[in-house]
């Protein structure tokens, strides 16, 4: 769990790696780096987002793992990600991403984009896994700090899902996947 905090104050609170100079800064550096030696990381990249008052945010974001040790999914503005999961029994053991999708009966697929001209921001997820997945869904503003949570829907098999929010979201978070059992109430919620 540290190295997860860790690398949600490295790129994501006001100042970011820019502004971090000390000891601790460099040592989650290298934490980083050693958990994207061992798995698949997002490059290093600019994240530019439209505000309501039509200013542009923008932030850069260091190569960081797109899931992270905790099973946490992190997903950028501007980004499609695709997680793999390892399944037994109906039931989620772990998650990985991976650059392209290889395994599509066990792959999710993550799309975060910001609606032209506007601060609209839209999250597309789909799968092809046996079952309707459920998620937990976090998001952090431009403004940084707190991950505040979000309702999300349940995504049934073979199908995509749009979340959508009116302002402009820098990161979301997706934590918790789970498949549903047959017959569970397909409602959205935090």
């Amino acid at each position: 769990m540290r190295l997860s905090l860790a690398i949600v104050a490295l790129c994501c609170l006001p100042g970011g790696p820019a502004a971090a100079q000390d000891a601790e800064a460099e040592q989650r550096a290298k934490e980083i780096e050693a958990v994207c030696s061992k798995t698949y990381c997002r490059p290093a990249r600019t994240v530019r987002l439209l505000r309501e008052d039509g200013s542009m945010f923008e932030r850069e974001v260091p190569r960081l793992p797109i899931v992270l040790p905790t099973g946490w999914i992190t997903v950028y503005p501007g980004e499609e990600i695709h997680v793999e999961l390892t399944l037994a029994r109906g039931t989620i053991r772990s998650a990985r991403a991976v650059a392209k999708v290889a395994r599509p009966n066990s792959t999710l697929t993550f799309k975060l984009s910001q609606q032209p001209g506007r601060a609209d921001m839209q999250l597309a997820v789909s799968h092809s896994l046996p079952q309707t997945l459920k998620y937990s869904l976090g998001m952090m503003l431009p403004s940084g700090g707190q991950v505040y949570a979000t309702a999300s829907c349940p995504v049934p098999p073979g199908l995509t899902t749009y979340e959508t929010w009116p302002n402009p979201v820098f990161q979301l978070v997706i934590k918790d996947l789970r498949l549903l059992p047959e017959g569970t109430p397909l409602t959205c919620e935090k």
